[in-house]
């Protein structure tokens, strides 16, 4: 070629090296040999086969040529920023058309991939509406639905267990959410998550100590309706523990109950209702630690109280409220 140079080698023949002339430099042409040590066995491809080559990284307007493996040995030429479509070959170089638990969908369906692929985003998926089983040491492929979930199978008989059952394996990790305040009510039949307080510890009958609400109140004079406890809009209240004490000389009769109003007898929500006796060396009282919390059955229904007389009393009350 025109742009190799000639070494002279004195009285010996001169020998040519083969050079390409580049912007007024030239670069020496070079093979590819075997990298094993004394080997100088030449490192070829082949039409059909090309030359296999590991790629760490392609600069702006380089091109990576490929052959697909077939009899054709048709070349693919990919410019920059082009999609690089991989072709799957056996241990014996021959490409793969065909996948072993292909289901009732073909796998190579493009109508698939487009349903499977958000518009101008790209992607690929496959669609199997029932995959079938894959032989010992077969491709597989994994199914996914036309929203783009993949489809798991769970083996029921590990989750299936008889009570009492001779049971193995670890166990399933079950996690609440973990909340110092009541969620927000589902509807009837709705599925809703444990919670626990934010120790990790579930809710059942108890609460976090955040959700702890107390009120107390205390009266020397006949008290009629008075409210004790008014919840926020829209929320009961749920009592866990009453404490009452009376002091003064004055004996009445107390009523605690839910209402918006006056105390009316079977109308109204009772809470409790007792007399009380006081003397100037008796100190009656009472206290409720209900193993059910007492839950306003109405929202934005009040705790309230009514005397009969002017009992002295001192009314502590501790609960939460719920929607």
């Amino acid at each position: 070629m025109a742009d190799d140079v000639t070494i002279d080698n004195g009285s010996l023949a001169d020998f040519v090296i083969a050079a390409d002339e580049i912007g007024g430099k030239l670069y020496q042409r070079v093979k590819l040999i075997d990298a094993t040590d004394g080997s100088t066995a030449e490192i070829q491809g082949t039409a059909a086969n090309g030359l296999e080559v590991d790629v760490t990284r392609i600069a702006a307007g380089q091109k990576i040529q490929l052959t697909d493996g077939t009899s054709d040995a048709t070349v693919r030429n990919l410019a920059a920023n082009d999609a690089l479509n991989v072709a799957i070959v056996d241990g014996s170089g021959n490409h793969v058309t065909s996948f072993a638990g292909s289901g009732g969908t073909s796998s190579t369906d493009d109508a698939d991939f487009t349903a499977l692929t958000t518009p101008g985003t790209p992607g690929m998926g496959v669609y199997e509406s029932s995959p079938t089983s894959v032989t010992d040491g077969d491709m597989g492929i994994v199914g996914i639905d036309q929203n783009r979930r993949v489809k798991v199978s769970v083996d029921a008989s590990t989750l299936d267990v008889a009570h009492d059952a001779a049971d193995s394996g670890l166990p399933v990790l079950i996690g609440h959410r973990a909340q110092n305040a009541l969620p927000a009510s589902v509807a009837n039949n709705d599925r809703a998550r444990s919670i626990s307080d934010l120790k990790g510890r579930q809710l059942v009958s108890h609460i976090d100590p955040g959700m702890q609400t107390w009120k107390s109140f205390n009266a020397t004079t006949t008290q009629t309706s008075a409210i004790i406890w008014s919840p926020a809009g829209g929320s009961k209240i749920a009592i866990t523990r009453i404490i009452i004490g009376a002091y003064g000389t004055t004996a009445a009769r107390l009523i605690l109950y839910f209402s918006e109003g006056a105390y009316v007898a079977g109308t109204s929500q009772l809470v409790t209702a007792a007399s009380f006796a006081p003397s100037t060396t008796v100190k009656p009282g009472l206290v409720d630690n209900p193993t059910v919390p007492i839950f306003c059955t109405t929202a934005d229904m009040d705790l309230r109280i009514t005397t009969d007389a002017a009992l002295s009393v001192d009314v502590s009350v501790y609960g939460y409220e719920w929607v």
